[in-house]
């Protein structure tokens, strides 16, 4: 009998394990019911927003302008992040 429960312990330890270990690599945007286009779109507007920082920063200074540039962007993102994991 205590090999039987020893056996079932280690199976639902393992089997928890497994579960937290496929949802871990389901990225960073989880699978919400995001599809393959949205999670293209918000890949898109990562690399837009990491570009305009990029530039903002090439200088080594970041102007008012460029600062407006970058909250905007990053405004731009959030929304659309936003809108494909609640949809």
């Amino acid at each position: 009998m205590k090999r039987l429960a020893l056996g079932s312990a280690a199976l639902a330890v393992l089997s928890a394990i497994a579960f937290s270990a496929s949802s871990a690599q389901a990225g960073p945007y989880g699978r919400h019911g995001v599809t393959a286009s949205e999670r293209a779109a918000i890949a898109r507007s990562q690399a837009r927003l990491n570009a305009i920082k990029r530039h903002a920063w090439a200088d080594g200074r970041v102007t008012l302008w460029e600062r407006a540039r970058i909250n905007a962007a990053q405004a731009s993102h959030k929304a659309r992040v936003a809108r494909y994991r609640h949809n």
